[in-house]
């Protein structure tokens, strides 16, 4: 058996001792948007307005990719998987606006870290074990620590992408997906995602390579996020206290 290695094959562990602490924010639009999407549906009563059918998958993977490798692994078919809603991140740039793009220099308190401990442990912001022991380490000797503060601004294209073996189905949950974008757009906003420019496809599209007729619809709906990335330097010392003295050569303004 022939074992293959290359130079760059494993990422050692953050040193210890580092200097620079990244923390870095992390939202997953597609999975946030698949949960509120499946809390409105639920509020809204689907499930008693349509007892006959299956309650509606809501999630990120494909029913497609689900009956693909169910086909290649010999199971059996799964067919309850529809009516199925899937929530892609088709395409996403950085917004060319470079007022979008700035930084600025912090000083972070105790209590500033406190509150962004609460968006760790939420698995909103990102940072390696070491790195949060080293921010806690200067903050307990130190009382505050240096971080350059990075934000940065993203648009995206959401995809619903439904599909029932039920037209009727299909065309119904097309037009409770569109309310779902305008009633939810505050609430979205406050999770940190803006929607706006929504459009969509209620019909036309068909899929028979599973063994049943399925009726698919789309709606697109653009998306703008807001990022931020904190760069911290455990040892940069903040200036408590500065003399100054007056000269006779000089004048100061008061």
């Amino acid at each position: 058996m022939k074992v293959y290695k290359t130079s760059r094959a494993n990422i050692r562990s953050a040193d210890k001792n580092q200097r620079y602490v990244y923390l870095l924010d992390s939202e997953n639009p597609e999975k946030m948007l698949a949960r509120t999407l499946r809390d409105f549906l639920e509020t809204m009563g689907y499930s008693e307005l349509y007892p006959n059918f299956d309650n509606i998958r809501v999630g990120t993977i494909h029913p497609f990719a689900i009956l693909l490798a169910q086909e290649v692994l010999g199971q059996k078919q799964q067919t309850s998987i529809f009516p199925s809603i899937t929530v892609a991140d088709s395409s996403a740039q950085e917004d060319a606006q470079m007022l979008g793009d700035d930084y600025e220099a912090l000083v972070f308190t105790v209590e500033d870290m406190a509150v962004i401990d609460g968006y760790r442990q939420a698995g909103a912001f990102f940072v390696s074990d070491s790195g949060w022991t080293k921010i806690q380490e200067r903050l307990t000797s130190a009382g505050n620590i240096i971080g350059i503060k990075r934000r940065y601004h993203t648009q995206h294209s959401i995809d619903f992408n439904i599909w029932a073996d039920n037209k009727e189905i299909t065309s119904f949950i097309y037009d409770m997906t569109g309310h779902f974008i305008t009633q939810k757009r505050v609430d979205i906003h406050n999770d940190g995602i803006d929607l706006a420019g929504m459009s969509g496809r209620r019909s036309g599209d068909i899929n028979l390579d599973f063994g049943m007729l399925l009726y698919g619809a789309n709606i697109r709906v653009e998306a703008s996020m807001n990022h931020e990335a904190v760069l911290f330097d455990t040892g940069v010392n903040t200036i408590s206290e500065i003399n100054t003295q007056a000269l006779p050569q000089y004048f100061t303004l008061t």
